[in-house]
């Protein structure tokens, strides 16, 4: 973001990058069970999708009494593939002969569930976060800078940010009394919030 004062323009850490989006994300148990699974339109999004669901919270506070939830759970087959590809490298890269080798040095808070890249697919990449309950979350970015080097880097903290606000979305889903944890997701309130995380990290 740019802000202008007395003159100079100064530049703070929530960047948009015009050649890279989130296209599809996936949560997965920590026995591999399929919680949630979505694939994001480019056209997706805005103030009329979250003000019908913010009309409908005022009847529903919790979110979890109505199915009408729009595409919640829809993925094309490829994005399906290219998940069910990921975990299989997730598996490898956190299991119990990992040694937690995975984990970056002096890591600290959100930074130590933090996995990085998955595989790469095509002009596709795919990102993973392991929460201390070992639920998995994996993100399909769509990436068509082959620059690399310091936006690298910016994006991977875009990323990062974009994971540990997505995590606590998920535990305060969790502590809901309602929810049932080895279940599907299916609650409103959550799907609101993940859609204005989607939206401000595409840039929308």
């Amino acid at each position: 973001c740019l802000f202008t004062r007395g003159g100079r323009n100064l530049l703070f850490g929530c960047f948009s990058f015009s050649n890279m989006s989130l296209i599809s994300l996936a949560i997965v148990g920590k026995d591999n069970e399929p919680l949630y699974l979505r694939e994001f339109s480019a056209d997706e999004g805005g103030s009329s999708q979250n003000e019908l669901l913010e009309e409908k919270d005022n009847c529903d506070p919790y979110g979890f009494f109505s199915a009408d939830l729009g595409k919640n759970g829809e993925s094309s087959l490829r994005h399906q593939f290219i998940v069910h590809s990921a975990l299989d490298r997730f598996e490898e890269l956190v299991g119990p002969s990992s040694g937690n080798r995975w984990r970056s040095p002096g890591a600290t808070g959100s930074d130590v569930m933090w996995v990085g890249l998955l595989c790469p697919v095509e002009d596709l990449r795919v990102y993973g976060y392991l929460t201390n309950t070992n639920i998995k979350f994996m993100c399909v970015i769509e990436d068509r800078d082959e620059a690399g080097g310091q936006n690298q880097q910016m994006r991977e903290a875009e990323l990062r940010s974009f994971f540990a606000n997505l995590h606590e979305l998920y535990v305060n889903y969790t502590l809901n009394p309602f929810t049932k944890l080895k279940a599907p997701i299916v609650s409103r309130r959550f799907e609101k919030g993940l859609r204005n995380l989607v939206n401000s990290f595409n840039g929308k």
